[in-house]
Protein backbone atom coordinates (compact mmCIF):
# COMPACT_ATOMS: atom_id res chain seq x y z
CA UNK A 1 0.00 0.00 0.00
CA UNK A 2 2.78 2.42 0.95
CA UNK A 3 4.64 1.59 -2.28
CA UNK A 4 1.50 2.40 -4.35
CA UNK A 5 1.19 5.83 -2.69
CA UNK A 6 4.86 6.59 -3.37
CA UNK A 7 4.46 5.43 -6.98
CA UNK A 8 1.35 7.57 -7.48
CA UNK A 9 3.06 10.63 -5.97
CA UNK A 10 6.08 10.01 -8.21
CA UNK A 11 3.92 9.84 -11.34
CA UNK A 12 2.09 13.05 -10.35
CA UNK A 13 5.39 14.84 -9.69
CA UNK A 14 6.86 13.79 -13.04
CA UNK A 15 3.63 14.77 -14.81
CA UNK A 16 3.61 18.20 -13.21
CA UNK A 17 7.28 18.71 -14.00
CA UNK A 18 6.58 17.89 -17.65
CA UNK A 19 3.62 20.28 -17.70
CA UNK A 20 5.84 23.06 -16.38
CA UNK A 21 7.80 22.86 -19.64
CA UNK A 22 4.66 22.96 -21.81
CA UNK A 23 2.46 25.44 -19.97
CA UNK A 24 3.43 29.08 -20.44
CA UNK A 25 4.54 31.36 -17.64
CA UNK A 26 3.18 34.85 -17.03
CA UNK A 27 5.45 37.36 -18.71
CA UNK A 28 7.70 39.59 -16.59
CA UNK A 29 8.77 42.75 -18.42
CA UNK A 30 12.39 43.11 -19.45
CA UNK A 31 13.86 45.94 -17.36
CA UNK A 32 16.98 46.85 -19.34
CA UNK A 33 17.48 50.44 -20.49
CA UNK A 34 17.51 49.13 -24.09
CA UNK A 35 14.00 47.63 -23.83
CA UNK A 36 11.62 47.75 -26.77
CA UNK A 37 7.90 48.16 -26.12
CA UNK A 38 5.14 45.99 -27.59
CA UNK A 39 1.53 47.13 -27.70
CA UNK A 40 -0.37 43.88 -28.26
CA UNK A 41 -4.04 44.06 -29.21
CA UNK A 42 -6.48 41.74 -27.49
CA UNK A 43 -9.48 42.27 -29.78
CA UNK A 44 -12.97 42.82 -28.43
CA UNK A 45 -14.86 39.53 -28.51
CA UNK A 46 -11.69 37.43 -28.49
CA UNK A 47 -11.91 34.13 -26.66
CA UNK A 48 -8.48 32.59 -26.32
CA UNK A 49 -4.91 33.17 -25.20
CA UNK A 50 -2.20 35.52 -26.44
CA UNK A 51 1.39 34.29 -26.14
CA UNK A 52 4.81 35.87 -26.51
CA UNK A 53 7.35 33.33 -27.68
CA UNK A 54 11.06 33.68 -28.31
CA UNK A 55 12.82 31.54 -30.88
CA UNK A 56 16.30 30.47 -31.93
CA UNK A 57 17.49 29.11 -35.27
CA UNK A 58 18.02 25.34 -35.38
CA UNK A 59 20.49 24.84 -38.25
CA UNK A 60 20.30 21.05 -37.97
CA UNK A 61 16.55 20.94 -38.70
CA UNK A 62 16.48 24.20 -40.71
CA UNK A 63 13.73 25.73 -38.59
CA UNK A 64 13.10 27.97 -35.55
CA UNK A 65 12.88 26.30 -32.12
CA UNK A 66 10.88 27.94 -29.36
CA UNK A 67 13.12 28.82 -26.44
CA UNK A 68 10.48 30.44 -24.18
CA UNK A 69 6.73 31.01 -24.25
CA UNK A 70 4.83 33.39 -22.00
CA UNK A 71 1.16 34.14 -21.58
CA UNK A 72 0.35 37.81 -22.13
CA UNK A 73 -3.44 37.59 -21.75
CA UNK A 74 -6.14 34.93 -21.69
CA UNK A 75 -9.90 35.05 -22.03
CA UNK A 76 -12.30 32.28 -21.15
CA UNK A 77 -15.17 34.64 -21.94
CA UNK A 78 -15.28 37.25 -24.69
CA UNK A 79 -12.73 40.02 -24.12
CA UNK A 80 -13.88 43.60 -23.79
CA UNK A 81 -10.84 44.61 -25.85
CA UNK A 82 -7.59 45.86 -24.38
CA UNK A 83 -3.96 46.54 -25.15
CA UNK A 84 -1.28 44.49 -23.38
CA UNK A 85 1.91 46.50 -22.93
CA UNK A 86 5.13 44.49 -22.67
CA UNK A 87 8.78 45.54 -22.42
CA UNK A 88 11.00 43.10 -24.32
CA UNK A 89 14.68 42.50 -24.91
CA UNK A 90 15.87 43.82 -28.28
CA UNK A 91 17.36 41.67 -31.06
CA UNK A 92 15.41 38.56 -30.02
CA UNK A 93 13.21 36.64 -32.46
CA UNK A 94 9.70 37.00 -31.05
CA UNK A 95 6.32 35.78 -32.15
CA UNK A 96 3.07 37.09 -30.76
CA UNK A 97 0.66 34.22 -31.24
CA UNK A 98 -2.95 33.86 -30.41
CA UNK A 99 -5.13 30.82 -29.96
CA UNK A 100 -8.67 31.87 -30.75
CA UNK A 101 -11.73 29.77 -30.18
CA UNK A 102 -14.98 30.49 -31.98
CA UNK A 103 -16.74 27.57 -30.34
CA UNK A 104 -16.53 25.37 -33.44
CA UNK A 105 -12.78 25.44 -34.09
CA UNK A 106 -9.51 26.76 -32.70
CA UNK A 107 -7.35 29.01 -34.87
CA UNK A 108 -3.72 29.92 -34.26
CA UNK A 109 -2.19 33.12 -35.65
CA UNK A 110 1.37 34.42 -35.46
CA UNK A 111 3.07 37.78 -35.95
CA UNK A 112 6.86 37.85 -35.93
CA UNK A 113 9.30 40.63 -35.20
CA UNK A 114 12.86 41.28 -34.09
CA UNK A 115 12.53 44.45 -32.00
CA UNK A 116 15.20 47.12 -31.90
CA UNK A 117 16.36 48.85 -28.73
CA UNK A 118 14.12 51.66 -27.52
CA UNK A 119 11.52 51.31 -30.28
CA UNK A 120 7.75 50.85 -29.98
CA UNK A 121 5.69 48.29 -31.88
CA UNK A 122 1.97 47.66 -32.38
CA UNK A 123 1.00 44.01 -32.85
CA UNK A 124 -2.39 42.55 -33.69
CA UNK A 125 -1.75 38.81 -34.00
CA UNK A 126 -2.19 37.59 -37.52
CA UNK A 127 -1.18 40.94 -39.02
CA UNK A 128 2.29 42.35 -39.37
CA UNK A 129 3.88 44.13 -36.44
CA UNK A 130 4.48 47.82 -37.14
CA UNK A 131 6.78 50.34 -35.54
CA UNK A 132 4.84 53.23 -34.02
CA UNK A 133 6.12 56.59 -32.77
CA UNK A 134 6.90 57.16 -29.08
CA UNK A 135 3.83 59.40 -28.75
CA UNK A 136 1.49 56.68 -30.08
CA UNK A 137 -1.44 56.13 -27.72
CA UNK A 138 -2.60 52.52 -27.94
CA UNK A 139 -6.37 52.07 -27.92
CA UNK A 140 -8.21 48.77 -28.39
CA UNK A 141 -11.14 50.54 -30.06
CA UNK A 142 -8.97 51.75 -32.97
CA UNK A 143 -9.22 49.58 -36.08
CA UNK A 144 -5.99 47.53 -36.20
CA UNK A 145 -5.98 47.55 -40.02
CA UNK A 146 -5.85 51.36 -39.96
CA UNK A 147 -2.87 51.31 -37.58
CA UNK A 148 -1.05 48.83 -39.82
CA UNK A 149 -1.88 50.91 -42.90
CA UNK A 150 -0.73 54.17 -41.31
CA UNK A 151 2.58 52.86 -39.92
CA UNK A 152 3.20 49.90 -42.25
CA UNK A 153 5.96 51.66 -44.18
CA UNK A 154 8.17 51.97 -41.07
CA UNK A 155 10.97 49.38 -41.35
CA UNK A 156 10.58 46.39 -39.01
CA UNK A 157 12.75 43.29 -38.95
CA UNK A 158 10.77 40.06 -39.24
CA UNK A 159 11.54 36.34 -39.34
CA UNK A 160 9.64 33.58 -41.12
CA UNK A 161 7.07 32.10 -38.70
CA UNK A 162 6.25 29.46 -41.31
CA UNK A 163 9.59 27.87 -40.42
CA UNK A 164 8.76 27.17 -36.75
CA UNK A 165 9.93 23.65 -35.91
CA UNK A 166 7.17 21.12 -35.42
CA UNK A 167 7.70 19.30 -32.13
CA UNK A 168 5.63 16.91 -30.00
CA UNK A 169 4.58 18.63 -26.76
CA UNK A 170 6.83 16.44 -24.61
CA UNK A 171 9.92 17.73 -26.45
CA UNK A 172 9.21 21.44 -25.87
CA UNK A 173 11.70 23.23 -23.68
Amino acid sequence: MKFNKILILGVIFIGLTGCAKVLPLDYDNYNGSDAATLYVLNRQGNVGTIYLGSYIWNSKDNCYDMSDRYELDSNVFQAKGNIVISKVKPDVLYSVSQLESSGHFVQSTHSSLIPEAGKYYYVASGTKAVEVPTDFVPDASINSDEVVKKYGMNPVRYWNVKKICSRPFWKIG
